[in-house]
Formats: C-alpha cells, structure tokens, sequence
C-alpha cells in the first residue's frame, strides 16, 4: 500500500503522542475484558474475535490472555485485527507475535476500517476508542458488523463521554486554527453513540466508568513527550501555536486538573457498550 507523504507524517505524529498518551493515562480495561467474559458464548471449533481500529496492540494483548483462559481448552483461537496506520501495525506485530501466542490464529489488515470486508463470522467484535476516526461512518460499521457474527456473538464499543477534557482542548485548538486531525463537530462521544444505536433499534448494555490522565508532562518545558501529549490534546501540531494560544489550551487542562500523588490528573473517563447480534 502507498502512502502519501502527508498521510504518513499524520500517521508518525499521532503514533508518537499515541505512545505517550498510553504511558500516562489511568485506564480501566478490566471494564471492557469482564463484559468480554461475561457475555461469550463460544462455539465449536473456536473463538473468533475481530478487532477493529486496532491500534499498537496493547489492549489486543490482553483480549488475547482473556480469551484463552476464558475459552474451552479444545477450542482454538481466531484473532483478526484492521489497523491502518502502518506505526501502530509495527509496534502491534512486535507485541503479538511472540511465544506466548504461538497457538493463536492471528491476521492483521492494513485495510482502513470503514473499507474492510470479510466473509468470516465472529463471537466478538470490538471496536474500541477508534470511532472517533470514522466520522459519518459510524451506523454503516455498526450495521456491517452484525453481519459479521455468529448468532450469539457481540459488538463492544468503548468510547470517551462527553465530560472527557479533550473534547474541549481538541474544540479550542480547532477554532484556534482551523486545523486538527479530526472534525471536532464530528467527533464522536458515547452519548452521541447511543443515539446511533437507539436509531438502528438495537439493543445495548452501557457501562461508564471513571478514568483520567497525568498531564504533567505538558508543562515541563522544551519536553519532547510533553509536546507529543499536547499534540494529542489537540489532535494537531502544537507548535503551530502562538505563546498566548498554546496558554489558552493549557488553562483548559489547568482548570481541570485534580492533583494527587504528584500527578497532575484530568477527567478522561469512558464507557464500553454492548450489543448482541440483532434477531432479525
């Protein structure tokens, strides 16, 4: 696959604050992994799990340990992963194609999601923190996965709620510049989430949850990872900001900041939805 020069630069950058953002973010996957468990309903041969939008592979990695303690011993494991951006596919190889998962039918697509197609049939599809990226495309995915499961499987959604502080540094940003990586008047949020949902008629259960980020690292000054951590706060390049705008993005974190521990904590909390195949 080619790709364009500023497609890969975007691609590299958001790689880069991607990395850092995971370092200091408190979340709590044991949400999304218990309703995994809680909800599977394997069938003879195996397991089949699709992960969407799969980014560098740390949450996969623990998909993975979960299903195979969560499955039949005699069942094998099927893992499918789509991510696009050729970065995160590198550090996702790395981290999934070792020892531990030698015994794991594993394929990864370079396709972009919304592209994707297969005739495979999935206990699981997960789509998790990657929606944001598909504007306009959000029912078309939905609908396009319940094709893609087997009668008892599910789709599990997790997204950020509308109170996460990015959505408003990524709101300022944009009507600073003019400019950012996504739509920020598109850019999706559980609540908007679940109105799709309600509007295709499908059931769902939704958990929210409270997480938050140490962004302490946006104020040292002439930080590398701190410039990466603001890049993504605004989706974008932050050094295209003036002093005086760079400050205003910050008074927004300052504002929100809850100190504990010597950690400078904002809200970034989520929520993870699950929807069983559709009885037609």
């Amino acid at each position: 696959m080619t790709i364009g020069v500023d497609i890969e630069k975007m691609y590299e950058a958001y790689d880069a604050g991607y990395q850092v953002f995971l370092e200091n973010w408190l979340v709590k996957r044991e949400v999304a992994l218990d309703l995994m468990k809680q909800n599977l309903k394997p069938q003879a041969p195996g397991v089949s799990v699709l992960s969407v939008g799969a980014g560098p592979g740390d949450f996969d990695v623990q998909v993975i340990r979960t299903m195979l303690s969560s499955k039949p011993e005699d069942f094998k494991l099927r893992y499918v992963a789509v991510e696009p951006n050729p970065k995160h596919r590198r550090r996702y190889e790395q981290k999934i194609m070792t020892p531990e998962f030698s015994n794991v039918d594993l394929q990864i697509y370079p396709e972009q999601v919304e592209n994707f197609q297969t005739t495979e049939k999935f206990d699981i599809i997960h789509y998790t923190h990657c929606l944001y990226h598909m504007p306009g495309h959000e029912k078309q995915i939905i609908l396009q996965g319940m094709k893609m499961l087997k009668d008892d499987g599910f789709i599990i959604v997790t997204l950020a709620t509308a109170d996460a502080v990015v959505f408003e540094t990524i709101n300022k940003y944009t009507a600073i510049t003019g400019q950012g990586f996504t739509d920020v008047q598109q850019m999706l949020q559980m609540e908007q989430m679940q109105s799709f949902i309600d509007e295709l008629g499908l059931s769902y259960e939704l958990v929210n949850y409270p997480e938050s980020l140490d962004i302490k690292l946006c104020f040292e000054k002439d930080s590398a990872q701190g410039k990466a951590l603001l890049d993504f706060f605004c989706q974008g390049d932050s050094s295209i900001l003036t002093l005086e705008q760079k400050k205003e993005i910050l008074d927004i974190l300052i504002s929100n900041i809850n100190e504990q521990d010597g950690r400078k904590l904002v809200a970034s909390n989520a929520a993870t939805m699950v929807i069983p195949r559709a009885n037609n």
